[in-house]
C-alpha cells in the first residue's frame, strides 16, 4: 500500500526554511569566491559582477514572497557580518538594490510571466538607478552610464541566471497558496 505524501504546514515551513538558507548560503559564498579576483583599478570583483544578485534572482523565480524580501534584506548585512563586505552604509545601498529588483522579479513573475527569463539584468539596472537617485541624486544616465564601462560582464551573468532560473516553470503557473511557483 503506498501512502501519499501530503502538505503539512509543517514540511512547508521546513522547505520554505531551507531555500531561505540555501539562497543565504549562495548570497554569502558567490560574492566571497568573486572578492576573490584581483582588480587593478576601478570599483572591486563585487561591484562589477554582481554576484550578490544571482541567489535572489534564483529565489525571485522559485519562492514566494516572504521568503524572497527576507533573503533581500538578509543578504548583504549577512555578508557584512560574515566577511566584512559590503562595507559601511553600503550594505543599506545594497538591500535597497536587492529589495527592489526582487519586487520587480516578483511583479513580473505574477503579471508577465512570459517576459521572466528576460527581466532579471533590467530589474538589477532600474533598482540601481532607483537607489543611486535616492542616495546620491545623480539621475539614471550616470548610472547606466557606469553600468556600461563597469558591469557588463555582471549584467550578462544576471542575464544567465534568469534564462536559466526560469527554466522549467510553467508560463504563467499562479503561485500556490504559500507564494512558491508551481514548479
Amino acid at each position: 500500500m503506498t501512502h501519499a505524501l501530503t502538505r503539512t504546514p509543517v514540511r512547508t515551513a521546513l522547505e520554505i526554511a531551507l531555500g531561505i538558507g540555501v539562497a543565504l548560503a549562495a548570497g554569502l559564498a558567490l560574492p566571497l569566491l568573486i572578492h576573490l579576483i584581483p582588480v587593478e583599478a576601478g570599483p572591486p570583483a563585487g561591484a562589477r559582477l554582481l554576484p550578490i544578485f544571482v541567489a535572489l534572482i534564483i529565489a525571485a523565480m522559485r519562492m514566494g514572497l516572504i521568503p524572497v524580501l527576507a533573503i533581500a534584506v538578509a543578504q548583504p548585512f549577512l555578508n557584512q557580518l560574515l566577511t566584512g563586505r559590503p562595507e559601511g552604509a553600503m550594505a543599506y545601498t545594497l538591500a535597497a538594490e536587492l529589495l527592489i529588483t526582487a519586487g520587480v522579479l516578483l511583479a513580473a513573475r505574477r503579471w508577465a510571466p512570459r517576459a521572466l527569463p528576460f527581466v532579471a539584468a533590467p530589474a538589477y539596472l532600474l533598482a540601481a538607478a532607483i537607489v543611486n537617485l535616492l542616495v546620491s541624486g545623480q539621475g539614471p544616465l550616470a548610472t547606466w552610464s557606469f553600468a556600461v564601462a563597469f558591469q557588463l560582464p555582471g549584467l550578462a551573468l544576471l542575464a544567465l541566471t534568469g534564462l536559466l532560473a526560469s527554466r522549467g516553470r510553467p508560463s504563467g503557473a499562479p503561485p500556490d497558496r504559500h507564494g512558491e511557483g508551481a514548479s
